[in-house]
């Protein structure tokens, strides 16, 4: 009857998944099948997770030998190292968070459209707490092998029409079920998942009060119906997501897109394609068809024997997401572990070792006392606490043992073996180092290596040892990415203003969806256009590059001062303190004019500006060549102006010299030296003033060489030579 059951429970199965049609009860079976399948298969798997659970907070000892030790007031220590090993790998994934990239794909697809995606993707990541949920499934995987996050739709506020995507925490990992027989280790090809929660049974009648259950007043005999899901007193509430598929004809056109066949048939009954389409475009024709599986992704909210709520939600992915640590096949079931799982002995090693250490040190002086048979008769209470109390002297009767006295009682001293303990607890440690692949460097000890390139590469290898956590991480955060690509265009599908978040965390607000200006440009960002696939990348975060770049530059500085004095603005910037980036723009405006410029191209120039550009630029190349010929013609006029001076001046000379041959007088020969030196003086600055006018005006504001000097004039006495 069983197998007929479950024969049955496949036939719903299959008729689900092929989105055939199903009553209330058949889909609840289904659930219910499908529930405990997932329940069954990771039975072992929860059992040993519950267990390294309760190993990380300190339970530790077996129940059978905890208490026994109790019993006989033996000590019973635990010195729980796990939990730094497990923050060693957990804390440094906090400090180099993986990160999702958008980059484009195809030729529609545009690098500015893929940073506004990007920054969308960051603003939903700090709305959502992410790193919150990033951190919890991270700290599962580490510490037990799986931890889980998932990504919602819900409404901006109660009030609102408009929605958002969130990125949602799962705290308990023991509240997910999921398809058994996934591959991917980041869960995409997952058919189907439960989250639920157990609630009391008021709160469900407060919150439902319309379902079957709430108006049943007695739910003990629902338990053995709905097995796990129906107590007395609480009922399980789980959200399933399950994906059905319908057959797809396509159509490839000749301009390469693809199309359904019924969408361009305009008939569904259409067969003679390859003669023409009804509704194709002139000159596009179909080029070749075929069939496909279109999948879709379903969500309801079920108790076992009501559906709550139910709908189709985004994208093609159930949008849970798991992280895995370690995992194997075994007897082709998935067994996962974190690092708890294989330090268990050596920690349960290092408790019994601690504890024997404490009991042998505490014992080594109540040794106990050895003496004849008799010789505390009398005396017994005093022996009896010679271990707890000081007794100013201890009594005993002598006995004769064989004719001779017997000894006194003396102590049976005996060297506890402490130092082989202690040897014992030290290499219960190394076997905690060597099963969780951390040492001492990173743990804190210190060690040799003193400078900071030999201590980094031994945290490296430190890190190297369990690089496959933060790895596993990377590849759910990339499914994440694509999940929220793919809900993106149909969540954000209006012409809005939308927050965006860059990489340093600054806050810009983006259009999208439309056409707009920006400094005279068109531009625009619809995000359903083009193909875009995100990668992760694993490092230090934004501010830890900046301390690091802080660091470098001030090694920089100390090799090369000169070159800091044009990049002080930049080390100053990347430091974290009040008012640094302040400061930072006064050493800008410091710099020299190529340097201050910050590159920026502006705007593109408009055709009819450039146009007017170019004209202005003919105008003065022709008014530099006209300007360059006129120089040249002042400099000829100049030399012309100067020969004909220098020729009247000869001729004056002769004139004189003439006149002095005929008049051989004294005062005519002075008036004859007068005269000459006057002309040279004005043959002088004439050529003076030739020289400026070749070489060019000189300075503005500069005087002029006057042509006639106040003692240039001829004086009387030659004015009445030249009367006689």
């Amino acid at each position: 009857m069983a197998d007929d059951l479950e024969t049955d429970d496949n036939k719903l199965s299959s008729r689900l998944t092929r989105n055939e049609e199903l009553t209330d009860e058949e889909f609840l079976s289904v659930a219910r099948h499908r529930f405990n399948m997932a329940s069954e298969y990771e039975q072992q798997t929860r059992e040993d997770e519950v267990e390294d659970s309760k190993f990380m907070i300190g339970e530790q000892w077996p129940i059978d030998i905890k208490s026994q030790r109790l019993l006989e007031q033996r000590p019973c220590l635990t010195i729980n190292r796990i939990p730094q090993f497990v923050r060693q790998i957990t804390n440094d994934q906090r400090q180099n968070r993986p990160s999702i990239k958008v980059n484009p794909v195809d030729e529609e697809a545009d690098s500015d459209t893929s940073k506004i995606l990007q920054g969308i993707i960051r603003h939903i990541e700090y709305a959502s707490h992410a790193d919150v949920a990033y951190d919890t499934a991270f700290e599962g995987a580490a510490s037990k092998g799986i931890g889980y996050f998932r990504l919602i739709t819900d409404y901006v506020n109660a009030m609102s029409f408009q929605q958002e995507i969130r990125v949602k925490l799962i705290k308990d990992r023991f509240s997910v079920y999921t398809d058994p027989f996934y591959q991917e280790p980041d869960g995409s090809d997952m058919e189907w998942g439960f989250v639920f929660e157990d609630i009391s049974k008021d709160e469900f009648k407060a919150k439902y009060p319309d379902a079957k259950l709430s108006q049943m007043s007695d739910w003990a005999g629902l338990g053995n119906i709905s097995k796990s899901w129906v107590r007395s007193d609480s009922v399980r509430i789980a959200e399933y997501y399950y994906k059905t598929y319908e057959e797809c004809e396509i159509c490839l056109l000749s301009d390469g897109s693809v199309e359904e066949k019924e969408d361009i048939m305009g008939l569904p009954d259409f067969k003679d394609w390859k003669d023409g389409m009804m509704g194709l475009p002139e000159g596009i024709r179909v080029t070749s068809e075929r069939t496909t599986m279109v999948s879709k992704v379903k969500w309801a909210k079920i108790n076992g024997i009501d559906i709550l709520e139910e709908t189709e939600i985004l994208g093609e992915w159930i949008p849970l997401i798991p992280v895995i640590g370690e995992e194997e096949i075994v007897d082709g079931k998935r067994v996962l572990s974190g690092i708890i799982r294989h330090a268990k002995d050596p920690q349960r090693m290092y408790n019994y070792w601690a504890s024997a250490e404490t009991e042998t040190i505490a014992l080594a002086p109540k040794s106990p006392y050895i003496g004849a048979e008799g010789q505390f008769e009398g005396y017994e209470q005093q022996w009896k606490t010679a271990n707890t109390k000081n007794h100013a002297f201890l009594e005993y009767k002598v006995k004769s043992i064989g004719g001779q006295a017997s000894p006194p009682p003396q102590r049976n001293v005996v060297e506890p073996p402490i130092m082989a303990i202690t040897q014992a607890r030290s290499q219960c440690i190394d076997d905690m180092k060597g099963t969780t692949g951390i040492y001492d460097d990173t743990l804190g000890k210190r060690s040799n290596s003193e400078s900071g390139v030999a201590i980094q590469r031994r945290n490296s290898q430190a890190q190297t040892g369990n690089f496959h956590y933060i790895d596993n991480l990377s590849r759910s955060l990339r499914h994440a990415g694509r999940i929220m690509l793919n809900w993106i265009p149909q969540v954000y599908d209006t012409a809005q203003a939308i927050r965006v978040i860059g990489d340093d965390g600054t806050v810009k607000i983006e259009k999208i969806n439309q056409v707009f200006q920006e400094k005279g440009v068109s531009k625009s960002h619809f995000l359903d256009a083009g193909t875009y696939d995100c990668t992760v990348s694993t490092g230090p975060g934004y501010q830890t590059k900046r301390q690091e770049a802080v660091a470098s530059m001030l090694d920089l500085s100390r090799s090369m001062p000169q070159s800091m004095q044009f990049a002080m603005d930049l080390l100053v910037r990347n430091m974290d303190w009040e008012g640094s980036t302040e400061i930072a723009d006064r050493l800008k405006k410091m710099l020299p004019p190529q340097l201050a410029d910050d590159g920026k191209a502006g705007p593109p120039i408009p055709p009819q500006i450039q146009a007017q550009m170019k004209h202005m630029g003919e105008m003065i190349s022709t008014l530099t060549q006209q300007n360059q010929e006129y120089i040249e013609t002042i400099k000829t006029k100049a030399m012309e102006l100067q020969s004909k001076e220098r020729i009247e001046a000869m001729v004056q000379k002769t004139s004189l010299a003439i006149e002095l041959m005929k008049h051989d007088q004294k005062d005519a020969a002075l008036i004859f030296q007068a005269e000459q030196d006057h002309i040279d003086r004005k043959l002088a600055i004439d050529e003076q003033t030739n020289q400026q006018i070749i070489s060019g005006p000189g300075p503005q504001g500069s005087e002029q060489p006057q042509m006639n000097q106040p003692n240039a004039g001829p004086n009387p006495s030659a004015q009445g030579a030249q009367q006689q």
